[in-house]
């Protein structure tokens, strides 16, 4: 923030003679009368200013807070439910392959923390439950849910339940059902107390009962056509929108309003926005500051006023107009201070960067989120041209301030030094009294780390849901292909065709071989759908990166590669030697095969910013990945190799998720490509 200018001193007076004390009240006295009633309403206007601006950051900062955990409450819940809905659909696929016990049900429900899990025919009836003995199997608490008579009918293959009471019971559950193979259906359900705590934990009505806690905030409110939806402790009636044409307008009109308000003998400072959710207004939120303050400057004005009234001297005139100055610009001082203060504080406990710039492009506001960000400390970038402090693109701020058009969670891909952020920025205006555009702020939250795991869980379930069903096949596959071997092998040795014998050997020879070779291809699928169980021991990563390295060595300087490392001081991890070093070298290998002659190839490790894993980078100067092929390196037989399997990736994203770690991936065609294996330390 900007730093505060000291309040100026006032100067002692000389000593002023009688005659000209009453000649200059008889000139003055007038003038002081009318300079106190402007400074009064200049006073006024001067705080105004300060609230109004003060109150838009604050509802922005509670709008743009409040979407956002909308949001990640919406993206939890879908996640739930696609999990739910796969659990349901394997559980049918292991009932309709007759591999389904009721020790396998309750081994389901327990691995995956659900509540209970029904199998029901298409009257209803319970035929399987995950726990037979349980007082709660009964399905009358979802029976009654709409659409669920169409899953038992066959007419709908899924449908999310959603949250629903318990029966006799204070707790709730969230369920989902699908078709079942067999006619009916199959159910799965969840506890939802933790879900519904969290989502009161992060919601918009917590945000603004913690911020209406503050001092200078009287009330929050949150309202629609229909009447309140949350609002701050204490308030339990408003106005509504309907009787009140200044609210009506900021609703229909999609505007921000400001306005004094008399609430219960006393008066406020209101300002009003409506609240944007999907690109639809979805209530109106109404922001109460206390004028405390402003009633003070008003109070102590008017007392000078009639102490000069009763007192002609100059000298007192003269002594209570400066004590009047000088007490009134305290008081806009304090107040602006005070509000400042306020402001403060949120932004610097918000966990979303703020930064704001004024005309000129200079930063003015630049919270602990942002130079964590970032990297840079506040004092470095404050009041300097963000063009010139800040390496970051921040184009959409800077386009706001020139255009005055608004961006609403505009994803923008930020690249600091070694780092690349995914981020989601809104945007805002404020504008001076002539309606000029005086300043602009952005929100920016950094969605690197949640891309970065919904990316990898996807990963995971696609991955596994793969291996299950090649694991599947093979079993399928193995036992007839055996036969198919040992027939081929019996026929070559044991009958002798009357003619064209040796053509009959060579095709013996020919089932034998391909037989063979598919028993090969059936021990891949195997050894991806059921990996060797990991061997941890404590080792030191430097050395076992260095020896992978020394192996690739040879062919490297016949490509003309260079392979160089840069690896911390003896990092000792929990590893499975031989896996690690088959997944170092299945990446290493790619990246030779990617990198053209006199290309490199760069290995460095690094901590994380809490220290609490280690960061494998493995860098080529190769020809790079498209964006259309990168999310699809990592699938099961996927390849863009004419000789490739597709497994290579595959395994190594199973070994490093088996290790507690995670891999990402960037890439870009024509400079290279670089892989990012995170590791538990």
């Amino acid at each position: 923030m900007r730093k505060n200018e000291s309040i100026p001193q006032i100067k002692k007076l000389k000593r002023i003679q009688p005659r000209y004390v009453v000649i200059i009240s008889i000139f003055l006295l007038p003038t002081l009368f009318i300079s106190a009633l402007l400074e009064l309403t200049h006073t006024r206007r001067e705080i105004q200013h300060v609230m109004e601006e003060e109150a838009t950051t604050l509802v922005e900062a509670i709008s743009a807070s409040g979407a956002n955990a909308i949001y990640s409450i919406q993206e939890i819940e879908t996640l739930i439910e696609e999990k739910l809905l796969s659990i349901a659909r394997l559980i049918d696929r292991l009932e309709f392959n007759n591999n389904l016990t009721s020790n396998k049900l309750l081994d389901i429900a327990n691995e995956n923390n659900l509540n209970q899990i029904f199998i029901l025919d298409t009257r209803g009836k319970i035929t399987g439950s995950s726990d037979p003995n349980s007082e709660k199997n009964n399905t009358q608490y979802f029976q009654a849910v709409a659409d669920f008579q169409k899953i038992l009918d066959g007419q709908n293959k899924k449908l999310v339940i959603g949250y629903v009471s318990e029966k006799d019971q204070n707790s709730k559950l969230f369920g989902v059902a699908v078709k079942r193979s067999r006619g009916g259906a199959i159910v799965v359900d969840i506890d939802a107390d933790e879900i519904l705590e969290f989502k009161k934990s992060i919601g918009v009505g917590r945000l603004m009962q913690d911020i209406s806690d503050y001092k200078g905030i009287d009330y929050i409110v949150l309202q629609d056509i229909e009447g309140i939806i949350l609002a701050s402790s204490g308030i339990t009636r408003m106005q509504s929108i309907e009787s009140d044409p200044f609210l009506l307008t900021a609703y229909t009109e999609n505007s921000k309003s400001f306005r004094m308000l008399e609430m219960d003998d006393r008066e406020v400072f209101e300002f009003v926005q409506p609240f944007i959710l999907y690109g639809e207004p979805v209530g109106l939120f109404r922001i109460g500051v206390k004028t405390d303050h402003l009633v003070q400057a008003n109070n102590r004005i008017k007392r000078r006023l009639i102490i000069m009234s009763i007192i002609m001297g100059l000298f007192i005139i003269t002594a209570v107009n400066l004590l009047m100055v000088n007490q009134n610009y305290r008081i806009v001082h304090t107040a602006y201070q005070r509000i400042q203060t306020y402001s403060k504080n949120i932004l610097e406990n918000m966990t979303d960067a703020v930064i704001a710039i004024d005309k000129d492009r200079c930063i003015t506001i630049f919270n602990r989120a942002a130079s964590k960000l970032f990297k840079v400390h506040a004092k470095q970038v404050l009041e300097k041209p963000c063009d010139t402090v800040l390496s970051a693109d921040i184009t959409p701020l800077i386009q706001t301030l020139e255009t005055g058009e608004t961006v609403d969670d505009e994803e923008k891909i930020i690249h600091l030094e070694n780092r690349r952020l995914i981020t989601s920025i809104n945007t805002s205006v404020l504008k001076n009294s002539k309606g000029e555009i005086d300043s602009a702020f952005a929100i920016i939250k950094d969605q690197t780390e949640k891309h970065a795991l919904e990316e990898n869980l996807r990963r995971k379930e696609k991955l596994t849901a793969m291996g299950q069903l090649a694991s599947g096949v093979a079993h399928e596959i193995r036992n007839p292909l055996n036969a198919i071997g040992m027939i081929s092998q019996r026929l070559d040795k044991e009958f002798e065709p009357n003619q064209d014998s040796e053509e009959f050997h060579e095709l013996t020879k020919i089932i034998s071989a391909e037989s063979r070779r598919i028993d090969t291809i059936i021990q891949q699928f195997l050894k991806f759908a059921r990996p060797a169980k990991l061997n941890l021991e404590r080792t030191n990563l430097n050395e076992l990166i260095e020896s992978t390295v020394l192996l690739l060595k040879s062919q490297a300087e016949q490509q003309n590669v260079e392979i160089t490392t840069h690896l911390l001081l003896q990092p000792q991890l929990l590893l499975d030697k031989n896996q690690m070093k088959q997944a170092l070298l299945n990446l290493i290998r790619n990246s030779l095969e990617a990198v053209q002659e006199k290309g490199s190839i760069e290995v460095r490790t690094s901590l994380t910013e809490f220290k609490n894993e280690i960061i494998l980078e493995i860098s080529d100067t190769g020809e790079g990945i498209d964006r259309e092929t990168l999310p699809k390196i990592f699938n099961l037989y996927f390849t863009s190799k004419p000789k490739g399997t597709g497994l290579g990736l595959s395994l190594v994203h199973k070994i490093i998720s088996q290790h507690n770690g995670r891999i990402e991936v960037d890439s870009e065609v024509g400079k290279g490509t670089t892989f990012y294996i995170y590791l538990p330390v």
